[in-house]
């Protein structure tokens, strides 16, 4: 059992701002609670539970990449070392798994709350994919967050910092699932790169193409991750130009208009002794 010891100040503030959907950035609320006291337990005991073990976790999941790539990058299965970080990939996803089990079981809202941690749980249902759980390390609360000071918070930063750890990511994925395969185009980890900025800014040259289900499943995502950060990447460049260029409107100042009037004013005492000056004449 996880101790509980949040203050009745700050228990009740979090449980009113989780309840009306109005939480701050370290909390994503599921759902609009009932006022149940097992309800607010359970909320305790997850808001307790990331607060104590998502800087763990992240961190682990940066160890693993580490590891990971070492293991596609120096393919050596005959030794030890190999033997020992497959072992250790396994044992990570094991604890990947008992973490979202967990946080399933403690969360009010099941469902939502899967929706909502997709990369978890795809990290999960399917093992292959487990070295994107290094992401988790650019979340809010990850050990790369912008709130720990690491990144900034840029969008187009983020986008260009994701993007590099897909592009890592995905060329390791491809390459464990295409090395060895039948009529297999990509063999190195210098082809698997090379394919993965092909896919992500979705050019496909077509000179390398994976020819396995899961090598075309990574491409996939790729693709999907490609274009999403495109649409990041605009947006940030056409918000910058519109920021730059727009003067924000606003009342002219009552000096200048008060100037524009006399000088009006000006105007029409010269053009009044014009006309009648002329009237004169001709009379």
């Amino acid at each position: 059992m996880i101790a509980v010891n949040l203050g009745p100040d700050v228990r009740d503030s979090k449980l009113a701002k989780w309840r009306t959907g109005q939480a701050g950035d370290s909390y994503t609320p599921l759902m609009t609670l009932p006022s149940s006291a097992s309800s607010d337990r359970r909320l305790q005991l997850l808001n307790v539970y990331e607060a104590k073990t998502d800087l763990l976790l992240s961190a682990l999941a940066l160890v693993y990449l580490i590891t990971y790539s070492a293991q596609m990058i120096i393919y050596r299965p005959d030794e030890s070392w190999y033997t020992w970080a497959t072992l250790f990939g396994y044992f990570l996803w094991l604890l990947f798994v008992a973490d979202l089990a967990f946080r399933i079981a403690l969360s009010p809202d099941r469902w939502r709350f899967i929706r909502t941690h997709l990369l978890d749980v795809v990290t999960v249902v399917v093992p292959q994919l487990r070295a994107l759980r290094a992401l988790r390390a650019f979340n809010s609360d990850g050990i790369l967050s912008k709130k720990r000071g690491a990144v900034t918070g840029k969008a187009i930063v983020s986008a260009v910092m994701t993007t590099a750890l897909v592009v890592w990511v995905g060329s390791l994925m491809v390459l464990g699932a295409e090395r060895g395969a039948a009529g297999a185009e990509i063999n190195t980890f210098g082809e698997a790169v090379w394919w993965s900025f092909e896919t992500i800014t979705t050019v496909g040259y077509g000179d390398f193409v994976p020819v396995t289900a899961m090598g075309r499943f990574i491409a996939t995502i790729i693709m999907l991750v490609g274009i999403s950060v495109l649409g990041v990447v605009s947006a940030g460049v056409a918000a910058t130009l519109i920021k730059q260029t727009n003067v924000p409107p606003g009342p002219p100042p009552i000096d200048e208009v008060l100037k524009e009037l006399a000088e009006l004013k000006a105007m029409v005492a010269d053009l009044k002794r014009e006309l009648l000056g002329s009237g004169g004449t001709a009379t």
